[in-house]
């Protein structure tokens, strides 16, 4: 096998400035870009020639192209040749005649299929890009070779780059489409030099007017055409140029909703859902499991503290012979932290102080059988707040143990305390009746039976 590494300088090919940038997908064979030069055979339509894209696989620079049609014009370099240019950083940039993956291949030959026949721009004022959701998304340009030998003395050609990213395709479409219409101007100036010595020996045009002659043959090569034995190495040096610029003019920054807090504004983040401890996220020994408590105190007695816990309601709890400490614990975790404030809304009671049940406060009592029941004067209403209807499905849900339950709990207690901060934000600039603060509720999810409880968590976690 002819096994090519292309070891050039770019300054001296073409001044190219050597970018090195990494740029390559998650899975060597699953290319997030990819720039192909295809061409419309006489014989065989549309197809793909010449391909370059970066990997990190080295069987890529080894194994054969994979190529059906035997055709002068359909090749490149041959199926046992490939170009392979390296960064330092361990990138290689690999051209050959077709990808080594039949999934994007089929995607290159729709896209040279596509380019040539039907996504032409006749402006000249650079490529074409069109999509699709389920392959990728493609920037073309087409262009015109003189050739004496073909059909109307002239050969299609494009060049197409492929992509999975369609924001940035559509970024970096002016970079590349500007270098994508200097290479065709450059194969356009070497196929016209070719084409004037060819006429100049014998004139085609005359020859077919006076002899009706039609058989043209099969397509010649690019190097024919240009008369360049080189002009696949230029191409791959200019491929992978355009490889390199893309990731150089666009890069990506993922940044999460903290670390964009803090890099604009440092100190916003201070207690917000971002601390550390705005909710626990470790389980405390003593406490029980929600379900066992569940269990101790049956759903009706443990779905009225639920209420009265999450809406802010001053829960006391009488026990005799299980810790009230352990219930209250238990409780403590369906809350963020409570060091925002000197506030206990579960107190166990240990001094035996008598307390009247009312609306705004609930009385947890164990009975002699060692049954529970609730003594408060108020109603769980019929439409609950959604952060209660959620821990309810939660915890009847089969599919959480225990501990996927606890974390599960945790990511909704972070999202209503987010939410409540949000909310309470606005609230200060604009008032809780204002527009502002309806339609953020709205796109918060925030409906008007979970007032009682973003009220009291704005006023008591929001500090």
């Amino acid at each position: 096998m002819k096994y090519k590494h292309c070891v050039f300088s770019f300054k001296n090919i073409f001044l190219f400035v050597s970018i090195f940038t990494k740029y390559y997908a998650h899975s060597a064979l699953i290319m997030n870009a990819i720039v192909g030069l295809c061409h419309f055979c006489e014989a065989h339509g549309p197809r793909p020639v010449f391909c370059t894209f970066t990997t990190d696989d080295e069987s890529h620079t080894r194994e054969s192209s994979k190529c059906s049609v035997q055709c002068s014009g359909c090749s490149s370099l041959g199926s046992e040749t490939v170009l392979v240019s390296r960064d330092v950083d361990g990138t290689i940039f690999c051209s050959r005649e077709s990808v080594p993956n039949a999934d994007v291949t089929a995607f290159l030959r729709q896209a040279a299929l596509r380019s040539i026949t039907c996504e032409v721009s006749w402006s000249k004022e650079g490529g074409v890009v069109y999509f699709s959701e389920t392959q990728g998304h493609v920037l073309s340009l087409m262009f015109q070779l003189k050739d004496t030998r073909a059909r109307g003395l002239k050969r299609l050609f494009s060049i197409v780059v492929l992509m999975k990213d369609k924001m940035l395709l559509l970024n970096i479409t002016p970079v590349l489409s500007e270098h994508m219409q200097k290479i065709s101007k450059e194969l356009q100036g070497l196929a016209d030099a070719v084409y004037d010595k060819e006429q100049s020996i014998c004139s085609q045009r005359a020859l077919r007017l006076r002899t009706g002659r039609n058989d043209f043959g099969q397509s010649r090569s690019l190097t024919q055409l240009t008369g360049d034995e080189n002009i696949y190495k230029q191409l791959h040096s200019h491929f992978t140029w355009m490889l390199k610029t893309g990731a150089l003019t666009f890069t990506e920054t993922l940044y999460t909703s903290q670390d964009l807090l803090k890099k604009l504004q440092p100190n916003s983040t201070r207690r917000t859902i971002f601390d550390e401890d705005a909710c626990s996220t470790s389980r405390d020994s003593e406490a029980m499991p929600l379900r066992a408590l569940e269990n101790l105190l049956s759903k009706q007695v443990f779905r009225i503290l639920l209420y009265c816990l999450l809406v802010g309601i001053k829960i006391i709890i009488k026990s005799s012979h299980i810790e009230s400490s352990k219930i209250a614990k238990s409780l403590d975790t369906l809350l963020p932290k409570a060091n925002y404030h000197n506030i206990a809304a579960i107190k166990p009671n240990q001094d035996n102080v008598q307390v009247a049940p009312s609306s705004s406060v609930c009385i947890l009592q164990e009975t002699e059988n060692s049954n529970f029941h609730c003594q408060w004067t108020g109603v769980v209403p019929l439409k609950c707040p959604t952060l209660m209807t959620k821990i309810e499905n939660a915890m009847i849900n089969s599919n959480f143990n225990d501990e996927v339950l606890h974390q599960h709990l945790l990511s909704l207690r972070l999202e209503w305390l987010g939410m409540a901060k949000t909310l309470k934000s606005a609230v200060q600039t604009s008032g809780y009746a204002s527009d502002a603060v309806t339609k953020l509720k709205q796109i918060l999810g925030i409906s008007q039976h979970d007032d009682v409880l973003i009220k009291y968590w704005m006023n008591t976690f929001c500090y």
